[in-house]
């Protein structure tokens, strides 16, 4: 029993570490920092490196209050996948707003994943390949485990009304 749980252990030991939350990483093309890999909104608003454009955008942005409230009806068993990279400036202009429309929509962090990428389009230890990652940002959204829709890079209108017509068409 105990060479059991030594094991047990030692496998939740080394999941933990090979998903490391928020990693930082000196991109070394630009000599700066970025975010690599299984990362969360936190990593965002609470990092030096990072905190200033996402506050600074979040603040900035106001979703038309309407489409939030098409929005709010059609949320439900809808989940999130974000792929960016915090060195892209579009990344760093999109991703702040669309979580301004997440928390006003009342989306649950459990229903958002946020991946960083190198400017390779890798995600470290992070396998994400199956999203088929070609510009960030992307914002893939998911119905019963099905991709309902993506944003690419930016919106065609706006984030919150892109959003609605992924959901309204699903």
């Amino acid at each position: 029993m105990k060479n059991i749980l030594i094991i047990f252990f030692l496998v939740i030991g080394s999941q933990l570490i090979a998903q490391e939350l928020n990693k930082v990483e000196v991109d070394p093309k630009l000599n700066k920092e970025i975010l690599i890999g299984k990362c969360d909104r936190q990593g965002l608003e609470t990092s030096d490196v990072f905190k200033a454009y996402f506050n600074e955008g979040y603040s900035a942005y106001t979703p038309d209050g309407n489409i939030i409230k098409q929005l709010k009806k059609k949320k439900r068993g809808v989940k999130i996948v974000i792929v960016m990279g915090t060195w892209c400036g579009d990344s760093q202009e999109q991703v702040p707003h669309f979580y301004k429309i997440l928390d006003e929509v009342g989306f649950k962090a459990s229903d958002v994943k946020l991946i960083c990428v190198d400017r390779a389009m890798t995600a470290g230890a992070v396998d994400i390949t199956k999203y088929d990652i070609k510009r960030v940002p992307t914002f893939l959204f998911y119905k019963d485990d099905r991709e309902i829709g993506k944003i690419v890079e930016s919106p065609m209108g706006t984030l919150e009304k892109d959003m609605l017509m992924i959901l309204t068409i699903h």
